[in-house]
């Protein structure tokens, strides 16, 4: 045990630290600018925060206390080997410090170390809280920017392997962490809950697509819809729930076609302001959004997705709707996957984006019409209101009729563009009741999912000569899922108490059982 004058001791270099910043303060003035005091106030704040950290390790000791004796669980003793020689290293956002470590030999064999419990340090020596910070950062950004950032504001020397490493492990308890998250609070809950997927392709490394070619024979199987190539589709999903307010098929088209006047502009942005002002959510506005991405296929993801959307509906009274992009294979395992769980009864719309139906109007406008006519945007806004207000087959007939009665008159591009709409129509007819969705008051637009694919994995894996491995892709997809939800403080906190739990089962410590007194 310390002396008071070893404790005092242990101060004295902290307080001349200090001593010296109050000199150099009272020094730069009048001489100095604020940024330059500034960025210097920093660095020496950083030595006496070091200086402070390194006292509160002295102070916790090493371990071990004479005249006390350390057993297991059922009671057997533990023999002190002394206090390895080896310090152990500790890297702090103040700077590295030493840990010396009391030693005890157990007797299934190994070495207990009772002061790593006690301080619980990491596995690794980074510490738990310059680890939050890096991993939301390099979820964020490439892993060299975020460490070149890190480096410059704590004067590190950081190498980007860092963030890639230490977020293998910390990515495989994002999915444990949301199996045990509560719910949102039900008062801030819309009355229907949504639901969607969109896919986006995930460069590979080369030696992994053959590893898996290896793996799966000379004619590996590919997931339902999914592309061959150097990309893997990562499946994003997203749930959220919603208050429905009907809409008119007017308002839709003025939308989609920029026809709102600049008047109408205005006063939209002044009733977003107002509603902002007052803490009122806009119709439809998507609450409680929740996302998630995974290269582990499309199964894996729709397991994802309605565990947690039965989690936040647990008494199964709120129709749900899905918005899909009009890829059949997301539409085909989203409805087996509900099928499976006894909950396509609930599911009351099954919508396609009216963007991606739209596009194939624009198209067919543009062979017929050309890019720049307004004879295309009045045939463009006639088709989307036949759209809107139920009148699918009507559309798809009118269109058919166009290809027979004036295929001598078409050309070779138009007739393609005109048999390409019909064919995705004709398809996709059964989730295009755009007239019964607006009455409803839902919402008939992908933007949420496909923002949220675009934001959760084109801008960080897909920058310019990325290749991944799988499991490195996915260990970022998982940290970056949690910072886009906003749960990144909490499921810091869960994984800091996991690997508590699992580093150290048995605390060494003053007060537990296996800490007594020697005979």
């Amino acid at each position: 045990m310390m002396t008071i004058y070893e404790k005092e001791s242990l101060f004295e270099s902290v307080e001349d630290q200090f001593c010296s910043l109050k000199t150099y303060l009272e020094e730069a003035i009048s001489r100095e600018e604020i940024h330059v005091v500034e960025g210097e106030v920093f660095r020496q704040l950083q030595r006496i925060g070091l200086g402070l950290l390194e006292a509160f390790v002295a102070l916790s000791g090493t371990g071990y206390e004479s005249g006390i004796a350390l057993f297991t669980e059922d009671g057997r003793p533990m023999k002190y080997k002394g206090i390895k020689k080896e310090a152990s290293p500790y890297l702090s956002i103040f700077g590295e410090l030493r840990i010396y470590r009391a030693s005890y030999a157990h007797p299934d064999g190994g070495r207990v170390y009772p002061i790593d419990g006690q301080l619980n340090l990491p596995e690794n020596k980074y510490s738990y809280l310059l680890l939050k910070w890096l991993q939301a950062s390099s979820a964020d950004q490439d892993f060299r920017s975020a460490v070149e950032r890190f480096n410059e504001i704590f004067d590190f020397s950081l190498f980007p392997e860092v963030p890639h490493r230490q977020g293998l492990s910390i990515g495989e308890y994002v999915e444990p962490f949301y199996e045990q998250v509560e719910a949102p609070p039900a008062e801030t809950e819309g009355s229907h809950m949504a639901l969607s997927a969109d896919c986006k392709g995930v460069r590979i490394l080369k030696r992994e697509r053959e590893e898996a070619k290896e793996a799966a024979g000379a004619k590996p199987r590919r997931d339902k819809g999914e592309k061959p190539g150097i990309k893997k589709d990562a499946v994003v999903v997203t749930d959220f729930s919603f208050t429905p307010e009907a809409r008119d098929s007017k308002e839709i088209v003025k939308g989609l076609l920029n026809q709102f006047t600049e008047k109408e502009k205005a006063e939209a942005k002044k009733d977003r302001q107002d509603r902002r002002e007052e803490g009122i959510l806009a119709p439809r506005e998507p609450r409680n959004k929740h996302v998630f991405a995974t290269l582990n296929g499309k199964k894996a993801a729709f397991e994802h997705l309605l565990d947690h959307l039965q989690k936040r509906d647990p008494e199964g009274q709120k129709p749900l709707i899905a918005l899909v992009d009009g890829e059949l294979a997301l539409e085909d395992r989203l409805l087996e996957e509900l099928e499976a769980r006894h909950l396509k009864h609930r599911l009351d719309a099954l919508i396609l984006d009216i963007i991606h139906a739209s596009e194939y109007l624009w198209d067919v406008g543009t062979t017929l019409y050309g890019e720049k006519t307004s004879k295309r945007i009045r045939w463009v806004e006639e088709k989307l209101y036949d759209l809107l207000n139920g009148k699918v087959g009507t559309l798809i007939g009118g269109l058919r009729q166009m290809l027979t009665k004036k295929q001598d008159q078409l050309t070779k591009t138009q007739k393609k563009a005109l048999k390409k709409t019909i064919t995705y129509f004709d398809n996709h007819k059964h989730m295009m009741h755009y007239d019964v969705y607006l009455k409803k008051g839902y919402p008939i637009a992908t933007g949420v999912v496909e923002a949220t694919s675009g934001s959760l994995v084109k801008n960080r894996m897909e920058q310019s000569g990325m290749r991944w491995s799988i499991n490195g892709a996915q260990a970022v997809l998982n940290q970056r899922a949690v910072v886009k939800n906003g749960d990144w403080n909490d499921f810091f906190t869960y994984y800091i108490d996991s690997e508590r739990q699992r580093r150290y089962p048995t605390l060494y410590d003053k007060g537990t059982p296996a800490y007594q007194k020697a005979a």
